[in-house]
């Protein structure tokens, strides 16, 4: 009789210490999992939609096909993004993202209009 409630009390013991352990790995992922600021959500997709202008000037490899394609249309409209999401947050924007984006515009759109002028 002893045996069992010793060891229903070291079973108690136990499911605590492992609901404390759960509660405190639950925040950890919370932390760790946090929504990110919307500036860094900001450099995230512009970086993510650069890339793929990029690619559609045709002036840097596909990633998963390791082919160089062009299509100016898609470009247009990545750019167009940019472009769009840059206006609607410019005033949010450091000084130096406010630079970096409007350098990045600046030459996505040079060098399609000089990928319009190539046959």
């Amino acid at each position: 009789m002893k045996k069992e409630e010793e060891l229903r009390e070291e079973k108690t013991e136990k499911d605590e210490e492992t609901k404390g352990k759960t509660k405190e790995e639950e925040k950890i992922q919370e932390e760790q999992f946090k929504e990110p600021d919307l500036p860094v959500l900001f450099v995230w997709f512009i970086s993510m939609l650069s890339g793929k202008a990029w690619e559609y000037l045709g002036l840097i490899m596909n990633p998963e096909t390791k082919e160089m394609n062009k299509d100016l249309k898609k470009a247009k409209i990545a750019i167009d993004t940019i472009a769009f999401l840059y206006d609607q947050t410019k005033d949010d924007l450091s000084s130096e993202d406010f630079k970096r984006v409007e350098n990045l515009l600046a030459n996505l759109r040079m060098n399609y209009v000089e990928k319009l002028k190539e046959p």
